[in-house]
């Protein structure tokens, strides 16, 4: 028989106790804010027994396991079990202690790094599983776990599928932040045809200092030129948002549409493309601005637009960043107004069958991703976009000189080695006087000596060469000067 006290049990008893005198429970009142989960386990098949179990959260760090347990025998191997949100796939590790019949035990999992972050507000479903040096084997009950960021305490508001974590006096937000939720789910949900059902959780910082400790690590340039808003992590169902400002409504609604985007359209091969997956968070913001407007109708000017569907990925730098989600805003709004909406919904599906999104479109469009990329071009008086012209150049070869033996006489097909003393170059000086071929051993001393950087030639190749140096300097002049009145003019 295996019995679960749950914590909002544990709390009534412990509350009972309380009133009856029982101050020695005083004493366990730090478990009910260190623990999310305090059960005990029993099983008449098994002498292994669960003393309690539970999971901390040390956001950013990571998160402390900890397990009591006790056997008829030894205790052998303790081992944790966890999915994270809606993950497919789980972690396994195990947890530290000395074999004992009693054992106190513990695993801290690091999440702190890019290759583990876990963001915060997901929720974790856990169990453990023990054996004994008898070969005694337990499992507990799978336990969620809601990882949230220490440094807060937190409330909660939800409706349907979704939660709204927050902190602070800030629950009017917390309730936009929901409704706005809400609404794009009903918004692009059947536009995508994905699966507006499944949970859905929000957690809302309320100032970027508070959000910057939250975010994975990432690019620093990125980080100081750019503030983050929100960020969706579509395979986990989780997103963070920045609700203390004004573009709050606009931010969840667009990182929303990032979830549905992945549920309808990613297969177990590859993800939605960036310009299709930015370009739809953008057309599904209820609450858009004008920057990537403006953005757009600048690359347009400057000459300045993105190659966007041949981006596999966004740009670097913030400038690009900005034009690109403006492109892909743009390119989307033309998709669904020339083409339908249901074809957005036709296409989605074909990329969930595992299609690549060049098939993708050629199947629901009946045209090639350039193609399409052009039309919006021409519909908006941009130029065409050419994939001929960004093919790589490849560099100049050059040929392999022959080598040749080096010699200390000479010899034909030799490299004469010879000494770079000054009284080696005097001598050879005496000799050119006297000898009918002076003029090849002039060229030879001068190659030799500036090859080994020798002061006499270097100085004289320095004032050789400059004449051209002024030349070159006068070009760059005139060059500059051309450039400066072109940009004037324009």
């Amino acid at each position: 028989m295996r019995s679960t006290i749950s914590v909002q049990e544990f709390k009534s008893i412990l509350v009972s106790e309380l009133r009856r005198g029982k101050l020695l429970f005083l004493l366990f009142v730090p478990c009910l804010f260190v623990f999310t989960s305090l059960s005990v386990y029993a099983d008449d098949n098994s002498p292994i027994e669960v003393l309690y179990s539970g999971a901390i959260s040390e956001f950013p760090e990571g998160i402390r396991f900890q397990l009591k347990t006790s056997s008829d025998n030894k205790i052998a191997s303790i081992a944790v079990r966890f999915n994270t949100g809606q993950g497919t796939t789980g972690s396994y590790n195990y947890l530290k202690f000395e074999e004992e019949f009693v054992v106190d035990s513990e695993l801290f999992w690091r999440t702190n790094t890019s290759t583990r972050y876990i963001p915060p507000g997901t929720v974790i479903r856990y169990h453990f599983e023990i054996e004994d040096n008898a070969g005694n084997s337990f499992i507990t009950e799978p336990t969620d776990f809601i990882y949230h960021d220490a440094r807060f305490t937190w409330d909660e508001l939800s409706r349907g599928p979704v939660t709204v974590s927050y902190h602070g006096p800030v629950q009017k937000r917390a309730q936009l932040v929901l409704d706005a939720t809400i609404e794009t789910l009903q918004h692009m949900g059947p536009i995508l045809g994905a699966d507006t059902e499944e949970p859905i959780r929000v957690t809302m910082y309320n100032n970027v200092k508070e959000m910057l400790v939250a975010l994975p690590p990432g690019s620093t340039t990125i980080r100081r030129e750019l503030i983050t808003e929100g960020q969706a992590f579509v395979k986990v169902g989780t997103l963070l948002v920045l609700g203390g400002g004004r573009g709050a409504i606009g931010t969840t609604s667009h990182e929303v549409t990032h979830i549905l985007t992945h549920r309808a359209g990613d297969s177990v091969y590859r993800t939605v493309p960036s310009w299709l997956d930015e370009g739809l968070a953008e057309y599904g913001n209820i609450d858009p601005g004008f920057s990537y407007d403006i953005a757009l109708e600048f690359a347009i000017a400057t000459d300045r637009l993105l190659p966007i569907t041949s981006l596999p990925v966004l740009p670097g730098t913030p400038d690009d960043i900005i034009i690109f989600y403006g492109q892909g805003r743009s390119i989307v709004r033309f998709m669904i107004e020339v083409f339908g909406a249901e074809k957005i919904k036709a296409l989605m599906a074909a990329m969930k069958s595992g299609r690549n999104i060049d098939d993708a479109i050629t199947l629901i469009y009946n045209m090639g991703r350039v193609e399409l990329e052009n039309r919006w071009r021409t519909a908006i008086g941009a130029p065409l976009f050419s994939p001929e012209g960004r093919e790589r150049s490849v560099p100049t070869r050059i040929a392999r000189p022959t080598l040749q033996p080096y010699s200390l006489t000479p010899q034909p097909k030799a490299n004469n080695i010879r000494s770079t003393s000054l009284k080696s170059i005097e001598m050879e000086s005496i000799e050119k006087e006297s000898n009918d071929d002076s003029i090849k051993l002039e060229e030879n001393v001068a190659i030799h000596s500036t090859d080994n950087g020798n002061c006499s030639s270097l100085r004289n190749e320095q004032t050789r060469r400059r004449p051209m140096g002024v030349v070159s300097l006068a070009c760059m002049v005139s060059f500059g000067i051309l450039s400066f009145r072109r940009n004037k003019i324009r």
